[in-house]
């Protein structure tokens, strides 16, 4: 009865374990219902649930795993698929697709398929991100030349490329701004050259940057209306009635431009250009009696440009010999008085006009060099005083220092050469006294064409070398000996009559006995000092003032330790090696003559800029002639320095205004 009940008991228990083994099984289950309706995002959740309740089970970690590779593929296809459709060129539209990148990476991260995948996206996002940093340095750039343009352009592909990268909106903002302003100012310019076809393109191109910068599109639209023969034609008849000439001319010859074949269009430009150039060699001829010498060039100017023809005419040659006598002759006056840079002007007038003029091109090279003479800034150095310790230092120095500034000189300074140097020294009766007479030194000066004199004084010019030595000793093993063996000996005591077998174990009869010795060697350290102390002082000969006065001073050590060598103990030796006392100071002294000679040269690096503004101050003080002296003066300086800048050209158009009324 006992065993029926126990079979019972254990049948009930067998019967509860397989009805919770079923409950348990339904995550299972479900999982599998999601993954016929290939739902395997879903079907993973539960798969994953029904393995850690029972761990052990294989068929639960199969569908797990196949679960979770089949959903990676399909996430890999639809970031395919978005990558495909995405555009080319934007790192936010790649944001959707790393997600799902991501996904199926994490799913199945073994998959030689989503790996080179990974691999693809991650080059596309750093080749872009590559380029928009680039792009944007670049736009950075572009603004600081104001370059708005190009600023433009890179901006609006980072935009495109990165919305909101950096602060690379409201730069576009503000190059828009600017690059509008830019074209737009651009199309007036050419809109008053008429030339509206290429206003036009910068109208549009403005409007396309901001099209509500100021009236831009209304500027745009008449560029288009009068970008058109008929404009230019009607407008060239105006012009012609109200005796415009130039302006009549140039209309005209925009009208053949836009119909080159048009018979009637040339015939009335060739007669328009013919009668215009009559009355300016006319008016030309009376200007030229009335002393208007400017004008009459301009007149001249145009008539060659309008009629070429009109050259041969003997009347016409006969006029430009009698001009160039006018022209060179005022030349010539400017010359006596050394107004180099005005005779320069008008011999480059009748050059213009007679290349062959007589005794012309002697004339402008003498009076070029004239000029060139004068903007060379004369720099002689003096021997400079010495330290009583070493009566050549103030020679050593002047000549390094004349040395440095002729390598370093800009095409504009003449660095006075020794030998002429020394007359000049006789002159202010110098001797060897090394005193100078500042009133002598201005006359000297201004006699030999001198403008700055360089003097000084050597106050400190030493080297001293300072030794440290010391004796050190080593230990070193002399030789060695064969010594009976105390422990033998002992061993004897003990063994007086050994046999064979005895000896074989006993201590050996004798030992090695090293004999040392102690070694003495030198060692040390040494080292020079050198000190070097100048004072100098620029002298402008025309006031006698200091236009600089300067100290420079310095300290140079050079040292290195020695020692003898002992082989014996391994030892090595370690020479002395170090400069000589000469060799330093001639290293500091070159040093410290670099730095005077640096000083001394940024005094006249910017020469052009000077005769610049000295021009200008002519100018508001309307001393005419002087002020065109100063620019011609900027326009040669930038000429020996072999340069070119914005000081030449704003020269050249201020000297244009100045001649306007001669």
């Amino acid at each position: 009865m006992e065993k029926h009940n126990f079979r019972i008991f254990m049948v009930g228990i067998a019967v509860l374990i397989l009805i919770s083994g079923c409950g348990v099984s339904e995550n299972y289950k479900m999982g599998q219902d999601l993954m016929n309706q290939n739902r395997w995002d879903e079907a993973i959740g539960y798969f994953e649930t029904a393995v850690k309740e029972d761990p052990a089970n294989t068929e639960y970690k199969s569908s797990l795993l196949n679960a979770r590779q089949q959903a990676a593929k399909i996430h890999l296809e639809k970031a395919k698929r978005a990558l495909s459709n995405a555009p080319a060129r934007n790192l936010r539209a790649l944001d959707a697709i790393v997600k799902e990148r991501d996904l199926a990476l994490n799913l199945d991260p073994g998959n030689p398929e989503i790996r080179s995948f990974n691999d693809q996206l991650q080059g596309k996002i750093a080749a872009l991100r590559t380029e928009v940093k680039a792009l944007y340095d670049k736009a950075e750039a572009d603004i600081l030349k104001e370059d708005w343009l190009a600023a433009v352009t890179k901006l609006r592909q980072v935009n495109q490329i990165y919305t909101g990268y950096e602060d690379a909106g409201s730069k576009l903002a503000r190059a828009e701004q600017e690059g509008a302003k830019v074209l737009y100012k651009q199309g007036i310019e050419l809109g008053k050259q008429e030339d509206w076809k290429m206003a036009a393109l910068a109208f549009k191109a403005a409007t396309e940057i901001n099209p509500k910068y100021l009236d831009v599109a209304r500027q745009y639209e008449q560029a288009k209306s009068r970008d058109n023969v008929d404009y230019a034609v009607s407008e060239s008849i105006k012009a012609e009635k109200a005796q415009k000439w130039d302006r009549a001319i140039l209309l005209a010859e925009k009208a053949a431009d836009y119909q080159p074949d048009n018979r009637e269009l040339l015939a009335r430009l060739d007669s328009l250009k013919v009668n215009v150039a009559q009355g300016y060699f006319d008016d030309a001829v009376k200007q030229v009696n009335q002393g208007r010498l400017y004008d009459a060039m301009r007149k001249v100017e145009l008539v060659k440009s309008y009629s070429p023809s009109l050259q041969t005419d003997p009347i016409f040659k006969e006029f430009i010999k009698n001009f160039c006598v006018k022209l060179m002759e005022r030349a010539q006056k400017y010359g006596e008085n050394e107004q180099w840079g005005n005779a320069l002007l008008w011999y480059q007038k009748v050059e213009a006009l007679s290349p062959n003029y007589p005794e012309l091109f002697q004339k402008l090279l003498e009076t070029r060099d004239h000029i060139n003479k004068r903007i060379k800034k004369s720099i002689a150095v003096f021997d400079f005083s010495s330290p009583s310790n070493n009566k050549d230092a103030g020679k050593i120095a002047a000549n390094k220092l004349i040395t440095y500034l002729h390598k370093n000189a800009s095409g504009d300074l003449r660095i006075i050469e020794r030998e002429n140097l020394q007359s000049i020294l006789r002159e202010m009766q110098l001797g060897q006294t090394g005193l100078v007479d500042i009133k002598a030194a201005q006359n000297v000066g201004k006699m030999r064409g001198i403008d700055t004199f360089i003097m000084g004084d050597v106050l400190h010019f030493t080297a001293r070398k300072t030794d440290t030595p010391s004796i050190s000793q080593v230990k070193v093993l002399v030789d060695e000996e064969d010594v009976r063996n105390p422990d033998f000996s002992d061993w004897l005591i003990m063994h007086p009559k050994p046999s064979t077998a005895e000896f074989k174990s006993a201590p050996p009869r004798t030992v090695k006995k090293r004999n040392y010795q102690f070694i003495s060697y030198k060692q040390g350290s040494a080292k020079v000092n050198a000190m070097l102390e100048i004072s100098y002082k620029l002298v402008d000969t025309s006031t006698g003032e200091n236009v600089v006065t300067n100290t420079v001073s310095g300290k140079l050590v050079r040292e290195d330790k020695y020692q003898d060598g002992v082989p014996v103990a391994n030892i090595t030796h370690d020479p002395l090696e170090l400069p000589t006392d000469e060799e330093v100071l001639d290293e500091l002294t070159n040093v410290k003559v670099s730095e005077m000679g640096q000083s001394v040269l940024k005094n006249y690096q910017s020469l052009e800029v000077a005769y610049f503004n000295e021009a200008q101050q002519q100018q508001k003080r309307r001393n005419i002639e002087q002020a065109v002296e100063k620019y011609i003066d900027a326009i040669y300086d930038e000429k020996l320095k072999g340069i070119s800048t914005p000081v030449s050209q704003k020269s050249l158009e201020s000297i244009d205004k100045l001649i306007q009324d001669q």
